[in-house]
């Protein structure tokens, strides 16, 4: 009897020594600083700064360093850049203007700023809306290189310029509303509308207007304003080249933010109060803010997907979770902002490395690990694949791509392949390896590490398939829009190398004079100009300088050299020697025009980067 007495003291004692580590480390923050810093030296990242929301209450942390250069500490209260989360700021910072009666969100973009050169074939049923600005279904590119990546921006240039070196940005590829596709060139334009709305520099009213009455007294829009003096600031760091300096952009709406942790958690905590007011009081309209991570018009809303992006917010269904969250990466910096609203809880990181082989995703699962929002997997397959459905199976790309400049890597190597047939049905993205899917119902399918439905089956306004799902809309594509421009680029890489090594081989064995191989040279050049510019700065790769001018003439004289080769190829056809020879090297020429044709097309030749 004594031996069970002693057991059932012990076990109590186990339980109150559990709840009262519970009670001091409510979100096992414990256990989650030392799986970060794991992960930090796994990486191998600089620092990680963090802040958790439960509540009212709000804990932050920080580990690694600031400055790797320096070896100083990061602080966990330290000033960081968090990129594209500027994004959900901006889009709070229209709403309060909307809730002054400044704007609407449904004001078409044309009625306020009237002089913008906007190509919308749709325009006579489907003019651009701000609404669509701040939900991304406006039909708009993301960006161009030379509105990020030109050292001439400057930190208060007119928010005009983004758009005025090349109005073809502001070129329509899907009617406004119905497809989403990721635009920081968007947000730009309504950061505009935000101006022409208040009669002032948007990051000005910002700052008052909005930053302000909601306590982000740490946290700057304006690159000329000064940072509380009693924070420490972190430094951005690229792959292994130490700290470097943010550079001003053309899109400074889109991607520039300088906060805190503790600020951005105070952000959470208001979106998440859903009532849009502050301290009791009306701020902004609540309606509109029970829109985010919505945008109920678009094509897959319609065909039955919940995830999706509204005002300034993803609904992200990852780790097991489904929040409204918001990530941004800028030079030197990565960041993530999620929240649940129902249970009041939500995460803030920050990366003060930008490295291309880390896994950034494996901290937002501790985050979300941390808090404790998972939720168990949804049911099984709702039944065998129809018919109908199995009809959708075949390869797709994206429609329309991020990226204008992406168009022709996309069909080449961004490619989707959708097989119905299969049991389970897959989803393989380019040549990666299947996703098995599960069957929710009619046109609906989710990936099996999903909660709700990833993928939906539709069609356009001529009754085309269209397929819907991870943020971007995907249509079919034929065996030979897929095969024909791999076989183009695959022949034209051959004879780039064919060019390069065969002529000096046989000036070395044969002693036939260099002269002869006009493609030789323009190979050459365009090798030369490609070594130039990987020595020239990042920062530079969409400004014209001598090395990306001179890979225009490189890639201009190309064609011209092989069809230069051709015409001596002719000219020789009746030598009894070689005639093997010739036939190889009249098909090499041709296929570097046959390359340079296929770029044309896709707007890449001659390459301009100062233009795309």
């Amino acid at each position: 009897m004594g031996r069970v007495l002693r057991r059932l003291a012990g076990v109590c004692a186990g339980l109150c020594l559990a709840a009262a580590a519970a009670a001091a480390d409510p979100l096992n923050q414990n256990a989650l600083r030392d799986a970060l810093q794991a992960e930090l030296a796994t990486q191998r990242l600089a620092g990680v700064a963090w802040a958790l929301v439960d509540g009212d209450t709000v804990h932050t942390g920080a580990l690694g360093l600031a400055d790797q250069a320096l070896r100083t500490p990061l602080s966990a209260s330290a000033l960081v850049e968090v990129g594209s989360v500027a994004k959900p700021v901006l889009a709070l910072a229209v709403l309060r203007a909307a809730s002054q009666g400044r704007l609407s969100l449904d004001e078409p973009v044309l009625a306020r700023l009237p002089w913008l050169p906007l190509a919308n074939p749709w325009q006579a049923t489907h003019p651009l809306r701000l609404r669509h600005l701040l939900d991304m279904t406006g039909g708009l590119e993301d960006v161009r290189l030379w509105q990020v990546f030109d050292r001439r921006h400057t930190p208060g240039q007119p928010l005009r310029m983004a758009l005025e070196r090349d109005t073809g940005v502001l070129q329509l590829r899907s009617a406004p509303g119905t497809r989403f596709s990721y635009s920081n060139i968007g947000f730009t334009l309504a950061a505009l509308m935000l101006e022409a709305a208040v009669g002032e520099p948007y990051e000005r009213w910002m700052t008052r207007e909005l930053l302000q009455p909601l306590g982000l007294r740490d946290s700057r829009v304006e690159a000329a304003a000064p940072a509380p003096a009693a924070l420490p600031a972190a430094r951005g760091h690229v792959e292994d080249d130490g700290p470097v300096a943010s550079p001003s952009t053309a899109l400074r709406p889109a991607m520039q933010l300088v906060t805190t942790t503790a600020d951005l958690a105070r952000l959470l905590q208001f979106v998440m109060a859903g009532d849009g007011r502050v301290q009791g009081r009306p701020f902004i309209d609540a309606a509109p803010m029970q829109s985010f991570g919505h945008s109920p018009g678009t094509d897959a809303a319609r065909a039955g997907l919940r995830t999706g992006y509204g005002l300034g917010f993803f609904t992200r269904d990852r780790h097991g979770a489904v929040g409204l969250c918001h990530g941004g990466s800028v030079a030197g910096w990565r960041a993530m902002v999620c929240a649940w609203p129902a249970g009041r809880r939500g995460f803030v990181i920050v990366h003060n490395h930008d490295r291309e082989d880390a896994d950034y995703h494996r901290f937002d699962a501790l985050m979300v690990q941390a808090l404790g929002v998972a939720a168990p997997a949804l049911p099984a397959s709702a039944g065998a694949v129809p018919a109908a459905e199995q009809a959708y199976s075949g390869r797709y790309a994206p429609a329309p791509s991020r990226l204008r400049v992406m168009t022709l890597p996309d069909r080449l190597a961004g490619t989707w392949v959708l097989d119905l047939h299969a049991t389970p049905p897959t989803l393989a993205a380019s040549f990666g390896p299947p996703r098995p899917l599960v069957r929710l119902g009619p046109g609906l399918y989710r990936q099996q590490d999903r909660q709700h439905a990833t993928l939906a089956l539709g069609r356009d306004a001529d009754g085309r398939p269209l397929v819907h799902g991870f943020g971007i809309t995907l249509a079919p594509l034929g065996p030979a829009a897929f095969v024909a421009p791999w076989v183009a680029v695959l022949a034209g890489a051959a004879a780039l190398l064919w060019w390069l090594l065969l002529p000096p081989w046989r000036r070395w064995r044969h002693g036939q004079p260099l002269r002869q191989a006009p493609a030789f040279w323009a190979t050459l050049a365009l090798a030369a100009t490609l070594g130039l510019l990987a020595l020239q700065p990042w920062q530079a790769l969409g400004e014209r300088t001598l090395a990306s001018s001179a890979l225009w003439a490189a890639t201009a004289a190309l064609p011209l050299a092989a069809l230069l080769q051709l015409a001596l190829l002719f000219r020789r056809r009746t030598q009894a020697r070689g005639r093997l020879g010739l036939v190889v090297d009249a098909t090499a020429a041709l296929a570097l025009v046959g390359m340079a044709v296929l770029l044309a097309v896709f707007g890449l030749w001659p390459l301009a980067l100062w233009r795309v």
